[in-house]
């Protein structure tokens, strides 16, 4: 009898305690909208800790009477924070891109999780795919050009006949989706920002914040043109304003990342290096590699077996241009570099070469919503202004010679935006703009430019980092955190005074 009730007690305790757990981290309840967009929650496609509460649902659009699909079916994510940290409204974190996914499979959501512990905001977090990516339904994919990635990897084409063959997959895989009645139009910033700000209206808050990262920032400020009543706060990270056109940029970012190189010695305390010496050295390496090209094997990032790779001096461009993303690797790349002008290829220069094919090579961007996004964005560019920018930016010219000739906004068509999309955002809504001073595809000059409209932005730019400054420094991580709990009024972490 005493082991009955020493039993009982256990058995009844522990589901009310459960219960009790769960229910002060549920989610906002569901609703559908005017617009015909609904969110419905649901069971989870991936498990998770039995103690770690997470809601996961799917976003239907507003429907398109008409069109194909009709709507579109967003997978959201929804991490309550824990009910005693819980102090402001949720956080909407919008991925980068464009074409990029929110990474919401079954094997990613352990990395959400511990981001989420980690980041430490005061309110919950909501992660969900855009449309036509990731998870979303239907996924607009390019097979033939993922194909064709992988085709021209080995083969050491002549730079053209290689801009050639793009072009070729880029349109068929452009002819198939119309042909499939796909309307490319659908696919545009404007709209991401839409289905952002149903998805968060169908959840019935009064307010909520904003995490952009990258393309997502467009998102954010498109978000904020559109709706700056309910939103509470911004942060946008490595910002993308829609004032700039990054194919008309392109010349200068890469030669920019040229300069960028020439400095690496100032971080560098054994460097020892002047720029001139620096500059030199690349020289030499790019025309060592355009005699005798980079030939190596690396893993395929989907069979695990060896992959042929052949690289060029253009090749070799591009790979520097991405190395400045990753601000832990700027060190090395001068001893990397004087490697190659040597004829040699050390372990640091295999691994950004691996790292590169399994992005290129990675299907978890969609090729199509990247082409229609940007170019609708963007609009069709003047052969004209492209060929006054290879002038004005030497060192890129013999890189970038044939990109407009065979760009592939020259004919997808996906419409494009009217003219006061590209006009700077007006808003009072408070706002901090995070950059990296290395970054290569968002340099610090857009983050002033993102600033032009916003009333209360602030704006940090993070020494010796790179592309997205919240992953890349820690100082970063307590500057938001302490934004988000405060943002009319913020407390300046003390590490900035350590900068």
């Amino acid at each position: 009898m005493i082991f009955l009730r020493l039993l009982f007690w256990p058995v009844v305790l522990l589901p009310a305690l459960f219960w009790a757990w769960q229910s002060l981290h549920e989610p906002p309840p569901a609703s559908v909208l005017p617009d015909g967009a609904r969110l419905q929650w649901g069971e989870c496609w991936f498990e998770h800790p039995w103690w770690r509460p997470v809601h996961c649902g799917h976003l239907t659009t507003a429907p398109e009477p008409g069109a194909t699909p009709p709507s579109f079916d967003l997978p959201v994510v929804y991490i309550p924070q824990y009910f005693w940290r819980r102090e402001g409204p949720p956080t909407l974190y919008i991925a980068g891109g464009p074409g990029g996914s929110a990474w919401l499979g079954d094997g990613d959501m352990d990395f959400w999780l511990d981001w989420a512990d980690q980041a430490g905001w005061p309110g919950d977090l909501v992660l969900y795919d855009q449309r036509g990516v990731g998870l979303s339904q239907p996924k607009l994919e390019c097979p033939e050009l993922q194909a064709l990635r992988r085709e021209l990897l080995p083969l050491p084409l002549p730079t053209e006949e290689a801009y050639r063959r793009v072009r070729e997959a880029t349109r068929a895989c452009h002819d198939r989706l119309r042909a499939e009645g796909i309307d490319l139009a659908r696919f545009t910033t404007r709209n991401n920002a839409a289905d952002a700000i149903d998805l968060m209206r169908s959840m019935g808050l009064a307010h909520w914040n904003l995490y952009g990262v990258s393309y997502g920032t467009r998102v954010a400020l498109e978000v904020l043109r559109q709706d700056s009543a309910q939103v509470h706060a911004a942060v946008l990270d490595s910002p993308y304003p829609p004032q700039v056109n990054p194919e008309l940029a392109d010349a200068w970012l890469l030669q920019r990342s040229f300069e960028l190189f020439g400095r690496i010695c100032d971080l560098v305390e054994d460097c020892g290096q002047t720029s001139a010496e620096l500059d030199a050295l690349l020289e030499k390496a790019f025309a060592r590699v355009e005699r005798e090209k980079i030939r190596l094997s690396v893993p395929d990032p989907v069979s695990g077996q060896d992959l042929a790779v052949v690289y060029d001096q253009d090749d070799l461009a591009w790979l520097l241009f991405e190395a400045m993303y990753q601000w832990e690797a700027l060190p090395g790349l001068p001893d990397s570099v004087r490697a190659l002008a040597d004829g040699r290829l050390d372990s640091a220069m295999r691994s950004l070469i691996r790292d590169s094919v399994d992005t290129l090579l990675d299907n978890s961007v969609s090729d199509a919503v990247a082409s229609s996004v940007d170019c609708h964005d963007a609009g069709a560019v003047d052969l004209r202004e492209a060929k006054r920018e290879l002038v004005r930016y030497p060192r890129a010219a013999p890189v970038k010679r044939f990109d407009w000739q065979y760009h592939v906004c020259r004919y997808w068509a996906s419409g494009e935006a009217d003219p006061d999309f590209r006009t700077a955002v007006q808003s009072d809504v408070p706002t901090l703009i995070l950059v990296g001073e290395f970054d290569p595809v968002t340099p610090p000059e857009w983050a002033d430019v993102a600033a032009e409209g916003l009333s209360h932005a602030s704006v940090f730019v993070f020494p010796a980092v790179g592309h997205g400054v919240l992953d890349s420094h820690v100082c970063a991580s307590d500057l938001v955190r302490a934004f988000l709990d405060r943002p009319q009024a913020p407390r300046p972490p003390a590490c900035l005074e350590r900068l």
